[in-house]
């Protein structure tokens, strides 16, 4: 009997007062290898070019804002650009694969992760996949207990035909979700620049958010995984709750 294809997908979340934002970078395990070097490769021009640490943390949030590495340049326009060119890297990234989720009420978090992992199921069982989810450390009780209880029953309404809640159980997503430091996987990092493109590209901060950093979640489009959420007025399969 053949073997199911596996899949890694890295989650990471970004987020403001009012919004919150998830991203899942979903990677073929029989690929990792192969993106990981080219991930090596962009970390390490980018410390010849810019001087940010092969090994460093890149974490939008700050990096936009003009924190954290380089501490050679500071300067907002530079970062910005800069930033941007990060989203043509990721989709330039081969065989990997981005599903989005985002809500305009920071509380629904909760509601928006189980939505996502319910898209990341559809998107494994659609080709006959099995998963693993690696998210960045943080609240890992409590997303253990959520996908323990998800995998048991899972009444959605949006899965489910004839407006019926029906379960859904997450029957392709293996093991608990196993969680790393941000600082130590540059797919997390990946996951934190993705989810924070798509929180500023959803709402910009008036006379802060430069355009280069609003436009950035555009470059996205050939690795969106656009059947995720077919309600997405974007047609971008962002999720939403």
């Amino acid at each position: 009997r053949s073997c199911k294809p596996v899949y890694l997908i890295y989650i990471d979340e970004s987020y403001d007062e009012t919004h919150y934002a998830y991203s899942a970078i979903i990677v073929p395990v029989e690929n990792w290898n192969e993106i990981f070097q080219k991930l090596l490769v962009w970390r390490q021009g980018l410390h010849k070019t810019h001087g940010i640490d092969v090994n460093g943390e890149l974490h939008a949030t700050e990096f936009v804002g003009g924190r954290g590495q380089p501490i050679t340049n500071r300067d907002k326009n530079y970062r910005a650009n800069l930033f941007n060119s990060f989203l043509l890297e990721i989709e330039s990234l081969p065989h990997i694969r981005i599903i989005n989720g985002i809500t305009t009420n920071k509380l629904n978090h909760p509601i928006l992760f189980e939505y996502l992992v319910t898209r990341i199921n559809n998107f494994l069982k659609k080709n006959n996949a099995l998963g693993i989810l690696i998210c960045d450390e943080g609240d890992e009780s409590k997303l253990i207990s959520m996908v323990r209880r998800l995998k048991k029953d899972n009444k959605i309404w949006s899965c489910c035909a004839f407006g019926e809640r029906r379960s859904c159980p997450l029957d392709r997503i293996i093991e608990d979700p196993l969680f790393k430091t941000s600082k130590s996987s540059y797919f997390i990092q990946l996951a934190d620049t993705v989810a924070f493109s798509l929180l500023r590209n959803e709402k910009p901060i008036e006379g802060k958010t430069l355009p280069p950093v609003q436009k950035a979640f555009e470059h996205l489009d050939k690795v969106l995984v656009k059947v995720a959420f077919s309600a997405d007025p974007r047609k971008k399969g962002i999720v939403r709750a």
